[in-house]
Parts: structure tokens; C-alpha cells; sequence
């Protein structure tokens, strides 16, 4: 257990120790929530724009599903999209294509669509204080 005094005087306060899962539980939507503003954007968290389409890609999408974004983060990529606490870190799951988007292939160029934006870093350390102030256990 550890145990500080704030200011002169002041009582001693147990801190919570194991403050790191309730974090990532609420610091998780958090994360999700906030690269969905990237993907509207079609970029990365950093706010670079996604590749272009292949041309023949292109054409292919606009003549199969119409003038829509890059990476169509409506239906199930979006649907089912999740940032969940594994371990000491994060897991996202999602479809099955999602790795690629992220990755890239051989023939196909990285689309970045999870990270963590600056938004998000910036909530963390309000959500682990009180998590490490808290009571629990």
C-alpha cells in the first residue's frame, strides 16, 4: 500500500494500487469514440490522409457501392469495432479486414484507423488520478 500527505499538514491518503484496469475500462470508449472523428475525416490519428484508391479500385467501388468514403466505416467495420483492455494494454476487434486497413498488404497501401489521438492521451491522466485516489481495491 502506498500512502502520501498532501500539503503540510495534511492527512495521509491510501492510494489505490490497482488503478490500471478500472482506467482502461473507462478509458476505452474514450479511445473508440475518438478515432471515429478520424475515420469521418479518412485520416490517421495524426490527421494524415489516407492513400488514394488504385484507380482501378476506384472505379471498381464507385460503379459497385457509389461515391463512398475510403474505408466504409458505416455497417460492419463500424458495427463492430471495439477497444477492449487486454492485459497491460488495449485489444481492438473488429472484422476481419480491419488488420488490413491498419497494416496494409502487399497490394494494398496501410490506411491507419485506430491510434491513439491526442484527445484521448489527453483525458488519461484525469481518469488514472482518480482511479489512484480511489478506494478501491
Amino acid at each position: 500500500m502506498i500512502t502520501v500527505k498532501y500539503g503540510p499538514g495534511g492527512k495521509p491518503k491510501k492510494l489505490n494500487e490497482n488503478w490500471w484496469a478500472p482506467t482502461q475500462k473507462q478509458w476505452a470508449p474514450i479511445l473508440l469514440q475518438e478515432n471515429k472523428k478520424f475515420w469521418e475525416a479518412e485520416t490517421d490519428t495524426q490527421g494524415r490522409p489516407w492513400a488514394a484508391l488504385s484507380p482501378r479500385y476506384k472505379a471498381w467501388k464507385v460503379a459497385t457501392v457509389g461515391g463512398l468514403p475510403i474505408l466504409i466505416l458505416t455497417g460492419k467495420m463500424l458495427n463492430s469495432a471495439k477497444v477492449k483492455p487486454q492485459g497491460e494494454g488495449f485489444a481492438v476487434d473488429s472484422t476481419f479486414y480491419g488488420r488490413y486497413h491498419q497494416l496494409g498488404t502487399t497490394k494494398m497501401v496501410a490506411r491507419p484507423w485506430m491510434g491513439v489521438p491526442e484527445a484521448a492521451l489527453q483525458l488519461l491522466p484525469a481518469i488514472s488520478w482518480s482511479n489512484i485516489l480511489s478506494k478501491r481495491k
